[in-house]
């Protein structure tokens, strides 16, 4: 039975007192106006007058409106009051009209009250508003960085909706907790039915994503096909923002695996892993590390070399993702040049890895035109592996381009699984 705390918005928001604004969490001191041109994006756009790279292509087809989005950039940008840099629209400092995280929080408290009203007569419409709730307080959080007094109120607004949400599935949602050095990996488990043991696909994201992202994706291609998901977070970010990224990136997926016998509806001898970005270096390193519990590893758009070993690549990095890499590693980002020193070692060909041949196959999926995951990052990666393809991408709009890399991930996990 689903009982939501109407009042834990009221609650966790009441009592805002002067916090640190988003923008600054990770950066001491003034900034830069950045110089340039911008970076060649195909998943968000590194707009001068944003700290927070737009991903609004992205918002839209996980199913929040497009006229929504643009209604509030606009009140975001508009907004009078002081801001953290005058330079970005949405670091409005003070917690009223106009901040970035009060704007999107409003949204959701919103998309959370509708589900109320409406939960004993029409169960569907307030999944889909609970659904509505998560993505608004999500993105309230974006960029999720530690240390984000109010990005982590809205966080955890986000995954109280969601788990509400998953409550009203056909199979209701499963929240594990996976022991792993005195604590817990916490993970989303979504399971098509519980008839049969299904294969087992575990996803993860980028460094600015959190688990409820990847809702769609289940929803529309893993769902039909008879596949669960399981979500895992990245290390320093959501659930797992207790254990800093480090050059041995993959250790908390690496305990998810070896506990995967434990999971009763799932088979054991058909798991894949799929990771978008960071997440996709995370999955191919354990396609080296990991070959006797993995039948394939899916990565999109992946952060396998050249990023971190090439230093005009790295220094291209646009303000808000230098803030998530260093906050995801406990650092600060005002010294860019250090951190691409202490970066380097996540090259999974400095690790000596990418270049061999894993017995997994690895389908590497990409943009040709960028630049954290360039044409040869997705070849190489593709070749390091027997039986391995590389899927390359040059086309616009960005809904097509989704649609074609989830689509052939879901075709190429059936064909494996």
């Amino acid at each position: 039975m689903i009982e939501p705390d109407s009042n834990l918005t009221e609650r966790l928001f009441s009592r805002v007192e002067q916090v640190p604004e988003t923008s600054t969490i990770s950066f001491a001191g003034p900034r830069q106006p950045s110089s340039g041109p911008p970076a060649p994006y195909v998943d968000g756009a590194h707009l001068p007058g944003f700290y927070r790279l737009q991903k609004r292509a992205f918002w839209r087809w996980q199913g929040t409106d497009s006229i929504e989005i643009e209604a509030t950039l606009a009140r975001i940008a508009v907004a009078r009051g002081p801001r953290s840099s005058e330079q970005w629209l949405d670091t409005v400092a003070e917690y009223k009209s106009g901040n970035w995280v009060f704007e999107w929080s409003r949204l959701g408290a919103e998309a959370q009250q509708q589900a109320l009203q409406c939960l004993a007569r029409d169960p569907e419409r307030a999944r889909a508003q609970l659904l509505a709730a998560a993505r608004y307080f999500a993105l309230a959080s974006y960029p999720h960085l530690r240390g984000d007094v109010l990005g982590l109120q809205a966080q955890v607004l986000a995954n109280q909706a969601y788990r509400q949400a998953g409550q009203l599935l056909a199979v209701p949602l499963k929240e594990l907790r996976i022991p792993y050095n005195g604590k817990e990996v916490q993970g989303y488990l979504h399971l098509p039915t519980l008839e049969r043991s299904s294969p087992l696909v575990i996803v993860s994201g980028s460094l600015d994503s959190l688990q409820l992202d990847f809702w769609r994706f289940y929803e529309q291609y893993l769902a039909p096909a008879g596949i669960a998901m399981l979500t895992v977070d990245m290390p320093g970010v959501g659930y797992s923002s207790h254990w800093p990224l480090v050059q041995d990136s993959s250790r908390l997926h690496q305990a998810v695996l070896e506990y995967v016998p434990q999971i009763p509806w799932v088979d054991e001898r058909r798991v894949a892993l799929l990771g978008v970005r960071m997440g996709g270096n995370v999955a191919a390193r354990l396609a080296f590390l990991e070959p006797f519990r993995l039948r394939t590893v899916v990565s999109i758009a992946g952060v396998a070399n050249l990023f971190f070993s090439d230093r005009e690549r790295f220094m291209q990095t646009p303000p808000m993702l230098r803030d998530t890499i260093a906050n995801r590693m406990g650092l600060n980002s005002n010294d860019w040049e250090q951190l691409y020193y202490h970066c380097r070692g996540f090259s999974l060909k400095a690790q000596g890895l990418m270049g061999h041949r894993s017995t997994v196959p690895i389908l590497s999926i990409g943009h040709k035109r960028d630049f954290i995951c360039p044409e040869a990052d997705i070849q190489a990666l593709a070749a390091s592996s027997r039986g391995g393809q590389a899927l390359v991408l040059d086309k616009l709009p960005l809904f097509e381009l989704y649609a074609s890399a989830l689509g052939r991930a879901r075709d190429w996990l059936v064909d494996h699984l």
